[in-house]
Parts: structure tokens; sequence; C-alpha cells
């Protein structure tokens, strides 16, 4: 799902009752604060939903704005820079094939999510 500015939440609705959902946000993985609620319904009723971001090169991390931390609380999984087809497939393959589909996504298995450098370590 990719997320662009002003999408309505209902627009989401054709996710209902799917074991898993990739979205596309915005630089740091973000989506627009209406959608948080809708997105949390789907966890809570069991779709695994993992975050990469739209840029080519960017890495989610939801940790600093409240934005993100608030798709965190609502049960968002990270997939890190992994890019977003590459996360689908990868989702679709944890689903079928790992008892926690959602810890994988946060993981690298086989080269597409890549350590995140941090210079203070």
């Amino acid at each position: 799902m990719k997320f662009t500015p002003g999408m309505d939440p209902a627009a989401w609705d054709y996710l209902d009752d799917k074991d898993g959902v990739v979205i596309e946000g915005t630089g740091l993985g973000h989506v627009h604060t209406d959608l948080i609620p809708r997105i949390e319904e789907l966890v809570e009723s069991g779709t695994v939903v993992a975050m990469t971001s739209q840029c080519l090169a960017g890495r989610v991390c939801d940790r600093v704005y409240d934005t993100g931390r608030d798709l965190l609380d609502a049960g968002v999984v990270e997939a890190g820079d992994t890019l977003p087809g590459t996360a689908k497939v990868k989702l679709m393959w944890a689903l079928a094939n790992l008892s926690d589909p959602a810890e994988a996504m946060g993981r690298d298995i086989a080269g597409e999510l890549t350590e995140e450098s941090q210079p203070w370590r």
C-alpha cells in the first residue's frame, strides 16, 4: 500500500481479513495520523503490517517523530531499508513459512536488510 497525502482511511477497507500488508510510508516511514487508528485495527485483527520507505536510499526509523512512535504503538513493524517490493515478497514468504512473520520483517534473512550504521558507536 503506497501512502499518499490525503488518502481516505476507507480506501484501506480492502485490507480487512488480509494476513499482511507492506506500507510504503514517506521519509522515515510515516503516514498521516488519520490513518493510524485504521492501521491499528488491522494489526489487532491479526494482519502483519510492515513499514518501508518510499525513499530509494531511505531507512524506516519510527522513533524520531510522534507519528512514528504512534505507528510503533499501533503494532507496525519497521522493515528498515528493505525496498517495498522486496518487503512484499519477504512478507509473503514469512506468512507461509514462519510462526512469527512479524518478527522476521525486522531482521535480515537473505541480504535484503542492511545493518543500520550508527556513527556514534
